[in-house]
């Protein structure tokens, strides 16, 4: 009977214990769970926060060079936008706001003058030489945050700064002793602020904020599966019964999906049921040592979409990245340049091979268009350009609008005192300053933002 009792003891102590340690190895994977969620969330805002405040720069920027009041109102509302989502981005991340108070301060700060400037803008006519030079010193800060925060953002992607680090740094900014690598990093940005401008307005910070459907199919039938597999064949210049069905695609064109290999590279490619054309395609393989300069990259480029029976495609900007030497083109309509109607095309500069092709905006927005009557001239177009641009060079071009619509403008080219490039566009019917962009140029090629 004892023996009997001591082995039901021993039995009951053992489930316990192995209940007790399955109990504990869940709770110890539920914790490990929760806390990669956190750290997860918390790169999540810390990109979103660089993000924000990359294009909160730009934006800023740009109203420097803005002569027509409503592209200055819309730049600011931009500013406003991309300050509110920084500043929520900041919100979530693991840090004492009192140790980072120039940070948040100009964001609040900023948002709210960019609003204010915002509702103004129209009334006055445009911007005054006082808030010009506001938004100046502004943009001044907004580079400086920028550049820091894009520094450890690199860092981060380089492997000398880690999410843990940032995590950690809470306890330093939130008056810890020892300050590790994030922590510092984050005391240089609040160091190295720039003293923010006296700003005086009516605020509260003051001291006294594609298509919807495929134009260039309009009117085709839906073609089968096995249509769209000879279609993808072509293009990549292979038996059609090698390729593999992958399915269909939905959203806003469905598409059908095939792999094939070629070239030592594994490419997907879809092409729409609607026409049977070849939307994208992009290969696997990562490119070796370029071989190729950039003008025999070009050269192949222009060979291959002549290829795919575009007609009237201009060539504008290219970017080289990875050794893949990606161009765009555009449709030219009567000397007019149709940027909405985009084809891209990457080119490996190893081999000079096909490793992408993107016709989503030719495809989203090509149709056969009724240009209006040009009623400003360039020399009119030409008064609307900031005194502090020089243009480069002109030409007309039909850009797409914040709603969806086009516009046809006078398209100038511009540098700025600095050296920097600008693209400034003049409606060619109303006048209008429409949009300007910045150009970034550099050995890799012109980036537009």
């Amino acid at each position: 009977m004892r023996k009997r009792t001591t082995i039901r003891i021993i039995t009951f102590l053992s489930a316990g214990l192995i209940a007790a340690s399955t109990l504990a190895v869940a709770g110890m994977r539920r914790a490990r769970s929760l806390e990669l969620y956190a750290r997860a969330n918390t790169q999540y805002a810390f990109d979103e926060l660089v993000n924000s405040v990359s294009e909160l720069s730009t934006a800023l920027e740009k109203s420097l060079y803005v002569t027509d009041p409503a592209l200055e109102s819309a730049l600011c509302t931009q500013v406003f936008g991309r300050a509110v989502t920084a500043q929520q981005a900041m919100g979530r991340l693991p840090w004492s706001g009192e140790r980072l108070e120039n940070v948040s301060g100009f964001l609040a700060r900023v948002g709210d003058y960019a609003c204010t400037i915002s509702r103004t803008v129209g009334g006055q006519g445009g911007c005054s030489e006082e808030e010009l030079k506001n938004l100046a010193e502004l943009a001044e800060t907004a580079e400086v945050m920028r550049l820091d925060l894009q520094d450890m953002q690199a860092r981060m992607m380089a492997g000398d700064l880690t999410m843990d680090e940032v995590v950690a740094a809470s306890a330093f900014l939130g008056g810890g002793a020892e300050a590790p690598l994030a922590g510092t990093a984050f005391q240089s940005i609040e160091a190295e602020f720039p003293e923010l401008p006296t700003l005086i307005y009516d605020g509260p910070f003051s001291e006294s904020m594609t298509s919807a459907t495929p134009r260039a199919l309009d009117g085709l039938g839906t073609v089968s599966e096995a249509v769209a597999r000879e279609t993808a064949a072509r293009f990549l210049s292979l038996p059609a019964e090698s390729l593999t069905a992958l399915g269909d695609v939905g959203g806003a064109i469905p598409c059908f999906c095939f792999a094939g290999t070629a070239g030592g590279g594994e490419y997907t490619v879809y092409v729409t049921r609607q026409g049977g054309r070849v939307l994208s395609a992009l290969c696997s393989r990562l490119p070796g040592r370029a071989r190729l300069t950039t003008e025999a990259g070009l050269a192949a480029a222009d060979a291959f979409l002549e290829q795919q029976g575009l007609p009237d495609m201009e060539r504008s900007y290219h970017m080289t990245q990875n050794g893949i030497l990606t161009v765009n083109y555009e449709h030219a309509e009567d000397g007019v340049l149709c940027y909405p109607d985009l084809v891209k095309v990457g080119i490996a500069l190893d081999t000079g091979a096909v490793m992408s092709y993107d016709a989503k905006g030719y495809l989203s927005s090509h149709h056969e268009r009724e240009l209006p009557e040009i009623t400003v001239s360039e020399e009119e177009a030409r008064e609307k350009i900031s005194p502090a641009l020089t243009v480069r060079s002109h030409q007309l071009a039909v850009i797409p609008s914040a709603g969806g619509e086009e516009r046809t403008c006078h398209e100038f080219l511009c540098r700025a005192k600095d050296g920097g490039s600008f693209l400034v566009y003049v409606n060619a019917v109303t006048g209008a300053q429409e949009k300007i962009l910045i150009l970034l140029e550099d050995d890799a090629g012109t980036l537009t933002i």
